[in-house]
């Protein structure tokens, strides 16, 4: 049965086809994943589904029985809650059925009317119908999956990092009630360990979803069915992106064969024509030009405009690039990492992993120079160019057009030539004289990537390069890399792309000494897979067996040492709330247009707010662990 049916659906804005003639069907046991190049159309025929927006002809039906869960992409939360007041609104029927109990049980202490009482097992039977229970469980599981500990559940949404405040929204959205359940780019802002968990939360779901989505793996790993659009059109193939990539190659490949072969037959054709139209045989040339009349011409396949990258280096770096050893490093006194030793050399691809605010982006600016050890030795390889992407894109001026922020570059160079370069990374027309602030979060990562190849590099150091890009556009950036005769150290969350190009992994990994739990960096030569379930794993304590007569005696804790363990997490709490106050402070900078106008105070900025976002979820990390022990030793008390 169809829960939404789009029929010959066309929308145009501004004189221009944005879709034409689409039709599609999401189902009860649809698993959908629609792709696309940037600006094809998705975020469109999704709002068409929806009803948000009136098709320009065609029908799009919805079933009214069916309610939809939907994540934009640039979804916001509401400011004024809570992280668990905001979540619990998800589901207003239990709260208002929830609320009603507390109140018949409290007014049950001085009424014990079998009126009240009545009432008050029909509202439990009622939640309990409803699955209240299990959703306050499942609100526990989505919330600290998605790294939000209950440390963090009071916070004012206000507090919050705008990562945090993206991934808020996507626990929001699974946790509401619903039928089917529509994502857009869901994986933005998740690490490794949540994507994974992403996807297999969502394949053990037995309702219907539709996904749009750049991560292929993240695509091969969820969806049944792929939704393909390009040139306003639109079309299904069933299977992964793997089985669509395979198909789409086969069918582009039959296009260009058909299409050849009905142009050499209409070249043919007009050859024997030309010559024999006025000769002895008219009749046949007159009868072969009559059947390229009735001739059903077969359209030229058309292939997405290609992007190009080519990445040559002016000089080659020395053998070695960076020795780091013993080192210590952390933000604000607070440690992200020790006992660091590690090594890149000439031509290695070296991906860091490890979870969200781990210090990832800290160790990509002590590799720069922008941030300094605490303890230990970082040796830096002579004759090094480096290129640094910054997943923020600091580099930018809001004021500048596309054209001119190349230009700057290469003052010296022709407008043919600064044009020719912006072609290759997919600038064309009008699109050279937009303004860098107006451009899509897509379209900026181009043109960084653009600039940052134009300065022939021999090292590239990559936040997050893949941030934003369709999936045409990663595969290009690939290719490049691939066959770039330099050295790259970069973080990705992208797992097929830093699998094809990695070669070793720098991995965040959590250690013991004692109860002492600590974090150190390891030089990991495996696949990917291997590297990223290291960087995530907790480690246990070894517990030494205790006989059975001493267990059974308790240790009498020192009520000063439990006061003194509640105070020390309280001042922590205390201190993560001022770091978070900063942090809001430096957002609502960032949010003021004037400040772009200023690239200092701009770069400024983004690294304070990078510091304060890891410094946060380091202390954190922190309060966890005492919490922790506190409870340890709670238990052993009683």
């Amino acid at each position: 049965m169809s829960l939404i049916q789009a029929r010959e659906v066309s929308f145009e804005f501004g004189g221009q086809s944005i879709l034409r003639d689409v039709s599609c069907t999401l189902e009860h046991n649809s698993r959908i994943g629609l792709i696309g190049g940037n600006g094809s159309g998705k975020t469109t025929l999704i709002r068409l589904l929806l009803g948000k927006v009136n098709p320009s002809s065609g029908v799009v039906e919805r079933s009214p029985r069916y309610q939809v869960a939907y994540l934009p992409q640039k979804a916001q939360p509401d400011q004024g809650l809570t992280l668990i007041d905001y979540v619990k609104t998800a589901r207003p029927d239990l709260q208002e059925l929830q609320h009603s109990i507390e109140t018949l049980a409290r007014q049950m202490d001085t009424d014990k009317s079998p009126q009240v009482e009545a009432r008050l097992n029909a509202d439990i039977q009622r939640f309990t119908t409803l699955g209240g229970y299990e959703w306050e469980n499942e609100l526990k599981h989505v919330l600290l999956s998605l790294d939000f500990p209950e440390i963090m559940w009071q916070m004012s949404i206000t507090q919050m990092s705008g990562g945090e405040q993206t991934r808020l929204c996507l626990a929001f959205i699974l946790l509401q009630k619903h039928d089917i359940l529509i994502l857009d780019e869901p994986t933005n802002h998740l690490d490794l360990a949540m994507i994974a968990w992403l996807e297999k939360y969502l394949v053990q779901q037995d309702r219907p979803y539709l996904l749009v989505s750049h991560d292929r793996h993240f695509l091969d790993a969820t969806v049944s069915s792929i939704w393909h659009l390009q040139d306003s059109s639109l079309s299904i193939t069933k299977g992964n992106y793997s089985s669509w990539k395979e198909a789409d190659a086969i069918a582009q490949l039959s296009a260009e064969r058909q299409y050849e072969r009905q142009q050499k037959e209409i070249q043919e054709t007009m050859d024997f024509v030309r010559r024999n139209i006025a000769g002895q045989k008219t009749k046949q040339a007159q009868s072969r030009l009559k059947h390229l009349e009735r001739m059903q011409t077969v359209d030229a396949p058309r292939r997405e405009a290609g992007i190009r990258m080519r990445i040559q280096s002016d000089s080659r770096s020395g053998n070695d690039l960076f020795i780091l050893k013993d080192l210590r490093f952390g933000i604000g006194g607070k440690e992200l990492a020790r006992d660091v030793d590690l090594y890149a050399g000439y031509r290695d691809r070296i991906c860091i992993i490890g979870p969200n605010g781990c210090g990832k982006t800290t160790l990509l600016r002590m590799l720069l120079g922008q941030h300094q050890p605490d303890e230990g030795e970082l040796k830096v390889g002579a004759s090094l160019n480096i290129a640094y992407y910054d997943q923020h894109h600091v580099d930018l001026q809001e004021g500048l057009s596309v054209m001119e922020t190349l230009w700057q570059e290469v003052p010296d160079e022709t407008r043919g030539y600064v044009l020719s370069w912006l072609a290759r990374f997919g600038f064309r027309g009008d699109d050279v004289e937009k303004r860098v602030g107006v451009l899509s979060g897509g379209e900026k990562s181009r043109l960084y990537l653009c600039v940052l190849i134009h300065r022939r590099p021999n090292l590239f150091i990559l936040d997050e390069p893949t941030n934003h890009l369709d999936i045409q556009m990663t595969d290009a950036l690939l290719e490049a890399l691939q066959e770039f005769d330099g050295s790259i150290i970069f973080v990705s969350h992208d797992r097929w792309f830093l699998s094809n190009l990695a070669t070793k992994y720098w991995v965040f990994e959590r250690k013991l000494d004692g109860r002492d739990l600590y974090t150190t960096i390891q030089n990991v030569e495996e696949d990917a897979e291997g590297a990223i379930e290291r960087s995530f794993q907790i480690p246990e304590p070894q517990k030494a067996p205790v006989a059975p007569v001493e267990r059974a005696k308790k240790r009498r804790i020192n009520p000063m040492i439990l006061s003194m363990k509640l105070t020390e997490i309280e001042e922590r709490q205390a201190h993560i709330k001022s770091l978070q106050e900063q942090l809001e402070a430096i957002q609502m900078q960032l949010s003021d247009s004037d400040t772009y106008n200023d690239a200092a105070l701009l770069q400024e900025l983004h690294t304070s707010q990078s510091n304060l976002q890891e410094e946060i979820g380091a202390a954190q990390g922190e309060v966890d662990t005492m919490e922790h022990e506190y409870l340890e030793l709670l238990c052993e008390e009683e």
